[in-house]
């Protein structure tokens, strides 16, 4: 494990076809951490739930406590996907709309952040599939 890697121990609560969901034994201090978006969190108290997509589930057991671990790589392709991107298309769209029609006004800014919100739409409609990019490692502690 390297430093730069996001860990939490947790412990197996349910398992289903090829997916682990576990439940984090510590306490997660989520707060800029660009993979929370992807974590399914718990708004009653400081844990979080994940669901993990594992190849073979038979080697786990529920009530086993394990360690789960995310990339570097995972890690800033969800920063890519959760703060560069969204901040590209808002500053894109209110420049272009601004070159485009410099009488625009604030309607440039009205545009920007309508086009957060198709942003927005558009990783609603596919946070599987980018959520299934990030590659969590289960090892068994």
């Amino acid at each position: 494990m390297k430093k730069e890697d996001v860990t939490h121990k947790g412990v197996i609560t349910g398992i289903t076809a090829n997916v682990l969901t576990i439940r984090t034994e510590d306490e997660c201090r989520c707060d800029g951490c660009a993979v929370m978006a992807l974590c399914n969190k718990d708004s009653s108290d400081s844990h979080e739930t994940l669901s993990i997509n594992v190849g073979d589930t038979s080697c786990y057991s529920v009530g086993e406590r394990v360690e789960v671990t995310a990339s570097p790589s995972s890690t800033l392709l969800a920063t890519w996907w959760a703060l560069v991107l969204p901040t590209l298309v808002f500053i894109g769209v209110i420049l272009g709309v601004r070159f485009g029609w410099p009488e625009s006004g604030a309607w440039s800014i009205l545009a920007g952040f309508v086009a957060l919100g198709v942003y927005d739409l558009f990783l609603y409609l596919f946070r599987k599939r980018i959520a299934s990019r990030v590659v969590w490692k289960v090892r068994p502690m």
